[in-house]
């Protein structure tokens, strides 16, 4: 019985010991098939929740006033246009680029240098040009003393030169000029490219700081020989800051020779990426708001007071001649935004 009963206790340890050793299995979870993300669809350009964009560049653009008006114009603009338009201000032409850049901005009203820039960046296409005081493009003349030697090239009558850059522009050779600003198109770029490409070497120049100023300083001679300023435009001899006091200055201060008019407007331009529908849109709404006096002037007011008789459609090769005769000067453009 007691053997009986040993044998028993050992086997029921080896059972204990074997199910103790046996490999047990830990069960794995059910991976879950996780569920599809649902990407949203971006709405197109104009949808009211993706507008289209017309940057401003204002010198405060917290001004009540200014935005007052750029809540009124987004009003009539979204109205004309048939989608969803939106302004926005910029302190900064900088700003303006680099908002352009990003894709926050799809349309802006850029000066003739800012746009070359801005196009070569890849991020501006012309599409409208503004009518400003009667014209679309300027140029610039060269002005003199009418006492002094210079001849003039230049037809009052017909408000046109009477010979080429080539033949006019040697005499100022050796001389003295008086330029409006390093940064006016008109008042230096352009001219003083003019003079680089045929290789007229001048003393060096005092900067008036104002068109008025250049006519002043001719009129008074003595303290540069030849000056240059806007023209085409206007004529800063006739300015009333003239007139009041040198009422005789359109005959003492002579044009010796002008350009022709190359030097277009501010412009409206569109973010290459803007599709055409959107773009039309807006275009034709921007034409049709400059027609109507209450639209133009937010438009104006917008653009720091710059009047705007009409728009029209233009392409890219309207900038080409001022393209040309300013790569003699290599300017650098980013330095020369907001002109």
């Amino acid at each position: 019985m007691k053997r009986h009963a040993s044998c028993t206790v050992w086997v029921i340890l080896g059972l204990v010991l074997l199910t103790s050793c046996s490999p047990t299995s830990t069960p794995i979870p059910a991976t879950a098939t996780p569920l599809p993300t649902l990407t949203p669809t971006p709405q197109p350009l104009g949808h009211p929740e993706n507008p289209l964009v017309i940057g401003f560049v204002v010198e405060n653009p917290q001004t009540p006033e200014y935005q007052s008006a750029a809540q009124r114009l987004s009003t009539a603009l979204t109205e004309r246009a048939k989608l969803s338009v939106q302004i926005r201000l910029f302190e900064t032409y900088t700003n303006l680029i680099a908002s352009l850049e990003d894709g926050v901005v799809h349309a802006v009203f850029l000066p003739p240098l800012t746009y070359i820039y801005a196009h070569e960046k890849g991020l501006a296409e012309v599409e409208l040009l503004a009518n400003h005081f009667g014209v679309y493009f300027y140029g610039s003349m060269f002005l003199a003393n009418a006492e002094s030697n210079f001849t003039r090239y230049f037809d009052p009558v017909t408000n046109r030169s009477t010979a080429p850059a080539e033949t006019a522009l040697p005499q100022l050779a050796g001389t003295r000029p008086c330029w409006v600003d390093p940064t006016s198109i008109a008042g230096y770029l352009l001219p003083a490219a003019l003079l680089k490409q045929i290789d007229i070497e001048t003393l060096p120049a005092i900067i008036a700081r104002t068109p008025s100023a250049v006519v002043r300083a001719l009129y008074i001679k003595g303290i540069c020989d030849f000056g240059a300023t806007f023209a085409i435009s206007g004529d800063p001899r006739t300015a009333s800051t003239v007139l009041n006091d040198l009422p005789d200055a359109e005959q003492r201060v002579v044009i010796l020779w002008q350009t022709e008019p190359i030097i277009p407007n501010l412009n409206v331009s569109f973010h290459p990426r803007v599709p055409a529908a959107a773009r039309q849109a807006a275009t034709s709404a921007l034409m049709d708001a400059v027609s109507d006096a209450d639209l133009n002037a937010l438009i104006s007011q917008l653009n720091q007071g710059y009047a705007l008789q009409a728009l029209k459609r233009v392409d890219d090769s309207v900038y080409n001649p001022l393209r040309e005769i300013l790569s003699a000067l290599s300017p650098d453009l980013e330095t020369l935004l907001g002109r």
